[in-house]
């Protein structure tokens, strides 16, 4: 073996030497790395043992060596293969191929990771419409929405407002009860539930959590009285100095409660020009299948109806819900969603930018009389000029990469996105390289063949940008 022995000297190829794992029998050879190697064989002849039980489990064994003893604590450790030196061998990873594992909401897009970047830039540069109008949202003054709770108190009675301080956040929240005290708030609502600030908040330090400061109670009858009458020189200050004070704890946006149950949101900053319906502001989560924040309330976030136990489910309800979802034998789409995934309020939200806001602009610059094959033109400029998530989630690769070659951005859009769309390129440049570029990217993992499985795992592992690494593939 002095050839092989050479090439490992310079480098140029991994050095087995000894190896009697299974059915292998003293064997040494050398295998050249930065090449595409194919291991062939009749069955029983060690193919597998060589490339799993050798190369793979060695790279994976000392990896883990690698780590300190705390960590490997967490992984489970690896025997030595049966070998006298393995020399050469960079780091390993393992490409089988079988039928994806993946859960009911699994789908092309999430197990690439592209679908993550997706959502970062529609909560980052997305526009919030309103899902009942289709109205872009804007911006509303203080007064504007002080009279829209006065008049809101007439049909609702009295309201109680609370100022978001805390959404989706993991840790104790010591801190905010300790500040609500401090400035003369009596309580705060965490998760839904009340508490007083004279005793210590701990929340569980691992689960999200969304904290609110109560501010106080708008009467009704601090409403009475004609709009007209109260004008800026002489209202009762007392329930517009609560309004504003709410709206200044929760950076412009408050809930408020009425006797029934009812919360509704209340912001500065999003409200529908239309109905006058407010908005809290974007959160990736907005967007995601596995929070109850983005997930469609009838089918939380699987697109599909099937039979569940109406029972008491408690903190394990994501996995209890996907074991139901395997075992299932019949299921159905989503009526409320179509099989989307989303919530309304998700799917409303579009991306004006960069090339988009052009093609708006000369959509709407037209005063051409309008017909049904107007109006249908209109809606396909509408949907190329701010597309929604749900167009990525119908689009296939090919139509995804061809969106996004095309996206020019300038400005602020332009720095937020850096970042995010060359991550979104790279990932559908490497599944087109595989031959997938005729799939959906909102199709379910579970409906793939055992070989696009593969090739999207292989997609995966090239868009991570790992260099020097030996992928080890089973029967490609």
């Amino acid at each position: 073996m002095p050839k092989t022995r050479d090439n490992h000297l310079n480098g140029e190829a991994i050095a087995i030497h000894g190896a009697r794992e299974h059915n292998l029998k003293n064997i040494s050879l050398g295998i050249p790395r930065g090449k595409f190697v194919v291991v062939t064989g009749v069955s029983g002849s060690g193919k597998s043992t060589l490339a799993f039980d050798l190369l793979f489990a060695e790279g994976q064994r000392r990896f883990l060596d690698s780590m300190n003893t705390y960590a490997r604590q967490f992984v489970e450790q690896m025997s030595r293969p049966d070998v006298d030196l393995i020399a050469g061998l960079p780091p390993t990873v393992s490409i089988e191929q079988r039928t994806s594992r993946g859960g009911g909401k699994s789908t092309v897009a999430t197990v690439t990771e592209i679908y993550q970047f997706i959502r970062l830039l529609y909560a980052r540069l997305g526009t919030q419409h309103c899902p009942d109008c289709d109205q872009p949202v804007r911006e509303q003054s203080a007064d504007e929405l002080s009279w829209q709770l006065v008049d809101e108190t007439r049909k609702r009675g009295d309201l109680l407002l609370l100022a978001p301080v805390v959404r989706n956040r993991k840790g104790f929240h010591t801190d905010v009860a300790e500040w609500a005290a401090k400035h003369g708030y009596a309580e705060v609502r965490a998760d839904g539930k009340m508490y007083s600030t004279g005793e210590r908040l701990r929340l569980d330090r691992f689960k999200e959590h969304d904290v609110e400061v109560v501010i106080g109670v708008l009467e009704r009858s601090a409403g009475r009285g004609s709009r007209r009458a109260q004008t800026a020189r002489s209202p009762d200050p007392s329930p517009f100095q609560l309004i504003n004070q709410a709206l200044r704890v929760g950076n412009g946006v408050l809930f408020a409660i009425d006797n029934s149950g009812k919360e509704t949101v209340h912001s500065t900053h999003r409200v529908c020009p239309s109905c006058s319906r407010s908005f809290e502001p974007l959160d990736p989560k907005n967007f995601s299948y596995n929070s109850s924040q983005g997930w469609c309330p009838k089918c939380r976030g699987f697109g599909e109806l099937f039979y569940l136990p109406d029972v008491e489910r408690g903190a394990d309800a994501d996995s209890i819900e996907e074991s139901w979802w395997r075992w299932a034998n019949e299921r159905e789409p989503c009526p409320e969603c179509q099989g989307r995934r989303l919530n309304p309020l998700a799917r409303a939200v579009r991306l004006d930018v960069g090339r988009a806001s052009s093609l708006s602009r000369g959509a709407s610059a037209g005063s051409q009389k309008v017909t049904r094959s107007t109006q249908a033109k209109a809606q396909r400029d509408r949907q190329d000029a701010g597309p929604t998530i749900d167009f990525f989630s119908d689009a296939t690769v090919t139509e995804a990469g061809e969106w996004f070659g095309k996206l020019k951005l300038a400005g602020r859009a332009s720095e937020v996105a850096r970042d995010i769309v060359p991550e979104i390129n790279t990932r559908l440049h490497f599944l087109q390289e595989v031959g997938l570029g005729y799939l959906q990217l909102g199709r379910s993992v579970t409906t793939l063949s055992g070989g696009e499985a593969q090739r999207i795992r292989l997609a995966a592992q090239l868009g991570s940008n790992l260099s020097g690494v030996l992928y080890i593939l089973d029967e490609p």
